[in-house]
């Protein structure tokens, strides 16, 4: 196991009481596992997100998301929906614009199913680096057809960890589409009135039945689900209290994004590019995703989530 790290001052979150209390010195630092294929970014010697792209994976994503205090927030491959993997970028409806009757469209999202329907997302490429006073990991990532092997897209992956604060911490997540050589329709979720394809997080178990409120005012999942908003929020219900808010950057297509969102049975939420309706892109030409993640402890205000949503769509 290799290890790169970064000094820095890092304070706690805002617990219920909203008192920061500064902390000691500690190290942003990476943690490369090569036989697992993962890399794990830590604060100190606690594992702050663990990333997991083996070619033996349906797609890459964030296995392990946690707060500053330690405290997990996100799920990963549960037994009632295996293809949950924490936080993940994927499309399950994406077909050839000129496909024939007989060629259908490929899920990348799910895992399970026809096999002429199903897609797989594969690393091929992945680097881990501190930058400045951040860690960064990029990805080039290849979206084939598993009948065939067929490329679809590929996608320039980059997920960007900056330095905590008093709040919490920030993470952007920045994947670039390319459709190959043919043009492409990515499509929402069949029989859904809001599709749940694009960037998603499962909550973990504790975490399920939690509040959910948007950039809008709107709360609730049957008030938010479907909404247009800048950002959304969820935050568990229970101690250790604790959650996140997901944005959407106002140079991304169909800013304000529409978001799926729900906490009964489980807790999910996504911003999804293919909330309303379908998504075209035509042969060799690119779509740019750019999404933030603000990950807390306690229950910030809504105000204090808009500026944190300011303050990170102004980052270069």
């Amino acid at each position: 196991m290799t290890h790169v790290r970064l000094t820095l001052v890092a304070l706690t979150a805002l617990g219920l009481a909203g008192t920061a209390l500064a902390q000691p010195a500690v190290e942003l630092g990476l943690a490369a596992d090569e036989n697992a294929f993962q890399q794990t970014i830590l604060l100190g010697e606690q594992p702050l997100l663990v990333y997991r792209f083996g070619a033996d994976l349906p797609k890459p994503s964030v296995s392990s998301l946690c707060t500053l205090a330690g405290h997990e927030i996100t799920f990963y491959s549960p037994t009632d929906h295996v293809h949950h993997r924490g936080w993940m970028f994927a499309l399950g409806n994406v077909a050839f614009a000129d496909a024939a009757a007989d060629e259908p469209y490929v899920i990348f999202w799910g895992e399970e199913g026809e096999p002429n329907h199903l897609g797989h997302i594969l690393a091929t490429e992945l680097e881990a680096n501190i930058v400045g006073n951040q860690v960064v990991l990029q990805s080039t990532n290849e979206w084939r057809r598993n009948s065939d092997d067929a490329l679809m897209l590929t996608e320039q992956r980059r997920i960007t960890v900056h330095p905590p604060t008093a709040e919490g911490y920030l993470i952007t997540w920045e994947s670039d589409l390319t459709a190959a050589d043919r043009d492409l329709l990515f499509g929402g979720t069949p029989g859904s009135a809001v599709s749940y394809y694009g960037l998603g997080l499962r909550v973990a178990p504790d975490m399920d039945r939690g509040l959910i409120f948007d950039a809008t005012g709107k709360s609730g999942p049957a008030e938010v689900n479907g909404d247009d908003a800048e950002w959304c929020a969820y935050v568990s219900p229970t101690e250790p209290v604790r959650g996140f808010a997901m944005f959407d950057h106002p140079l991304n297509p169909r800013h304000p994004t529409g978001w799926f969102a729900m906490n009964d049975g489980f807790g999910y939420i996504t911003a999804s590019l293919v909330a309303h309706e379908p998504y075209p892109l035509k042969a060799g030409e690119a779509v740019r995703l750019r999404y933030g993640l603000f990950v807390f402890d306690g229950q910030p205000s809504a105000e204090v989530i808009a500026a944190q949503f300011t303050a990170w769509s102004q980052l270069p």
